[in-house]
């Protein structure tokens, strides 16, 4: 009897049928690149994918370095369909929010079911318990349902009603294919490097696959992980892999001017860098704080220029809107950001002036700079006196080593690639900066996480104990405190409050706030608004822990306090 030929899957409704045929992961690579590019893969791009398809069943961690807009994500896409299809679900996880609604938008292009693809953060329960088949999710999100407490479960746990579905939660994730983009700002801090290594040695527990991506990984940090586990394979990009990409940024032709300025005179040397090189009309000007960038764009304002400010104090829904119109943008503009340009905004400006940070951080904005088919630019590295420990946000040690390395290597430095035979590359910024001391892993807290599995009997009010320690965050350094600019109340829904009318600021920075706290707003049958007489907490010195703990029990959304606000500058303080 003739064997019957097998008929090829019908790539149209690829996402909505569980087909019989195994695909290879090559397969879906294709499918996305066609979809996303209607084009073939990237070559370094299709080498990672089979360099994870061909030992998929021997390694558990796959870490991928490519340059800044090489296309990382396609990769993402490729592991989230073939786990699907093949296996059996997959979450995607980013660090920033912003990230998140990017590539969300790009995901729903592949056709996918909308049954099956959701994304779930805070305020956003579209897929609950990360259990829809292709969910996007936050890195604190993702850290929460790990451990047995997600968002939907945590008021339960706090109250004792329940230990709420932490099996759910957790397996969840544990029977996930997971990709974990941009994981260099995982580094930021021990603690979440230590939920990094934390991740690994579950996932490795439970023979998990995680995918992490990134373009900035010095040698000292994939040590450190190399340390956490064997199971790792580096998948790095060279020339030889894309000759082409390469000779495509070698012909770039830019210089690159390292210059100190006062703190007094700054504002008026940018506006003459920007004047003497109007040949470069696509300028991109980043600062390390919200308040420089505010002052500086309202200069250029003053001067008449059209311009666009981008930062992290504005409401998600104007901060979302801030991206739709850079993306619109289409000729000659002038964008004045701070650091959250770094991630997750796909632009690319012939002139770059940008005050000096951290080497990781530094690349990640060369990043935008000459991106596509620009061949032409200049790039302006400012520094200010430093004092102290800290140079603005950053720390002064790095910030000192990635300047001395800059200023004797600046002449002969291609901003693009990793490592070039005749050049200096971007490697080789991030290898000299970074040591190994600069990564560190707490002990203590790989020992706390691993107790919540040791005892699940009761893991959850052990998990809510560590967020309580950790100031509300497994992940970073303390959460963000919720304040915004209503004065009474508002006919929306949660989700729609949070989204409009709700600005993100440090604990820091809060505390500076608290004597112009006159309210609060908080869930109870709807949105409620609380009276700062109401309040008493406020009244004496309160510490983040303390703060995070009080606005679960009471459910606030948010802090009213007197600032001024818009769409156009964001959050402004009253001086």
């Amino acid at each position: 009897m003739e064997e019957k030929e097998e008929e090829p899957k019908n790539t149209e409704g690829l996402f909505r049928s569980y087909p019989q045929l195994k695909l290879m992961f090559t397969e879906y690579l294709d499918f996305v690149a066609n979809k996303w590019f209607n084009s073939k893969p990237r070559p370094f791009v299709e080498f990672a994918i089979k360099t994870i398809e061909k030992l998929w069943n021997e390694k558990n961690f796959f870490v991928i370095e490519a340059p800044t807009g090489y296309g990382k994500s396609t990769i993402s896409a490729t592991i989230a369909l073939y786990s699907i299809q093949e296996e059996f679900k997959s979450i995607i996880a980013f660090p920033l929010r912003t990230l998140l609604e990017d590539q969300f938008h790009k995901f729903l292009k592949l056709g996918i079911a909308e049954k099956i693809i959701g994304k779930r953060y805070m305020h956003n329960p579209d897929s609950r318990y990360l259990i829809k088949p292709i969910t996007l999710t936050t890195v604190d999100t993702l850290a929460l349902n790990l451990f047995g407490i997600a968002p939907e479960d945590i008021e339960k746990v706090m109250a004792e009603k329940s230990l709420g579905h932490y099996f759910f939660s957790m397996f969840s994730v544990l029977f996930s294919n997971l990709v974990l983009d941009e994981v260099h700002l995982l580094a930021d801090s021990t603690k979440s490097l230590s939920f990094l290594a934390s991740l690994i040695k579950i996932a490795e527990k439970f023979d998990q696959k995680v995918i992490l991506m990134s373009a900035t990984l010095p040698e000292a940090l994939k040590a450190k992980l190399k340390e956490v586990s064997s199971s790792v394979e580096f998948i790095g990009f060279e020339r030889a892999l894309d000759k082409e990409f390469c000779d495509g940024r070698l012909k770039k032709s830019y210089k690159i001017e390292i210059e100190q300025l006062s703190e007094d005179k700054k504002f008026e040397k940018i506006l003459e860098w920007i004047k003497e090189n109007r040949e470069f009309s696509r300028v991109l000007v980043i600062f390390n704080t919200v308040s420089e960038a505010i002052e500086f764009y309202e200069k250029l304002r003053a001067e008449g220029y059209r311009a666009l400010l981008i930062h992290s104090r504005f409401t998600e829904k104007d901060r979302e809107e801030k991206i739709r119109e850079l993306r619109r943008i289409d000729g000659d503009y002038i964008i004045v950001a701070t650091q959250v340009i770094e991630a997750g905004v796909d632009l690319s400006s012939n002139l770059l002036i940008t005050d000096i940070a951290p080497a990781s951080s530094l690349i990640q904005r060369f990043g935008r700079f000459l991106r596509y088919g620009e061949e032409r630019g200049k790039i302006f590295v400012w520094f200010e006196e430093m004092n102290g420990d800290f140079y603005k946000v950053y720390s002064k040690d790095l910030v000192e080593r990635t300047l001395n390395w800059l200023i004797k290597n600046a002449d002969n430095f291609n901003a693009h690639l990793p490592f070039l035979e005749n050049a200096k590359g971007y490697g080789e910024l991030l290898n000299s900066v970074y040591r190994s001391e600069d990564f560190k892993i707490d002990r203590e807290i790989l020992e706390n996480f691993e107790k919540i599995y040791l005892h699940l009997e009761n893991a959850p009010k052990k998990a809510l104990e560590m967020l309580f320690e950790g100031s509300g965050s497994f992940v970073r350094e303390g959460f963000q405190v919720p304040v915004t600019f209503v004065k009474e109340k508002m006919s929306f829904k949660t989700s729609e409050f949070v989204k409009n009318c709700v600005v993100p600021v440090s604990f820091e920075l809060f505390e500076k706030m608290i004597p112009s706290v006159f309210g609060a707003f908080k869930e109870e049958k709807g949105i409620k608004f609380v009276p700062r007489e109401n309040l008493r907490f406020l009244e004496q010195k309160i510490e983040l822990k303390k703060l995070f703990k009080i606005m679960l029990k009471e459910n606030i959304l948010a802090f009213a306090v007197d600032f001024d606000y818009n769409p156009e500058l964001g959050m402004r303080l009253r001086v």
